[in-house]
């Protein structure tokens, strides 16, 4: 009998230490910690070209004059491409000339070079014209507070606003 009650005493001795440690008085575990968060540059990674962004056409000026039915156009440029679409009014009002395309680009001192990887355009016949992958183009563009500025020529150019 006495082996029976100190079996007994063992096993509440026990099962009231695994109570204990399982009581409401004891404090909730930690929450887990937060990860830390990512840096918000890469380290080694260049900042970024401030031609980069995302522009709306706002201007279009060609052979000197201003364009009187104004295109509509969006330009983003990421750091190592751009993608551009332009619709604009032709001389038939059933045929807008259309343009869009994507090119990797980089800059050459006060030029942007190109290289064009899909595009097309639409002339005034509403014809539509495949860019030759691989063409390479250098455009004289200028940068400055919220636009940019391409130049097709000495007297044409799309002038874009950023907007992102």
């Amino acid at each position: 009998m006495t082996i029976r009650i100190a079996v007994f005493a063992c096993c509440l001795a026990v099962g009231g230490t695994a109570i204990a440690w399982s009581s409401p008085q004891d404090p909730p575990p930690s929450p887990p910690s937060a990860p830390a968060s990512a840096p918000a540059t890469v380290p080694g990674t260049p900042e970024p070209h401030p031609f980069e962004g995302f522009y709306e056409l706002k201007k279009r000026l060609i052979n000197g004059v201003d364009e009187l039915k104004p295109s509509r156009g969006y330009l983003a440029v990421t750091r190592r491409h751009m993608m551009l679409c332009v619709a604009g009014a032709g001389p038939d009002p059933d045929l807008p000339l259309l343009r869009a395309g994507v090119r990797t680009w980089r800059p050459e001192q006060d030029l942007l070079r190109t290289e064009i990887r899909l595009g097309w355009f639409t002339d005034e016949k509403g014809t539509i014209h495949v860019e030759t992958p691989g063409t390479a183009e250098k455009r004289r563009f200028l940068i400055g507070r919220g636009f940019v500025r391409i130049y097709q020529d000495d007297r044409s150019y799309l002038e874009f606003e950023r907007i992102e």
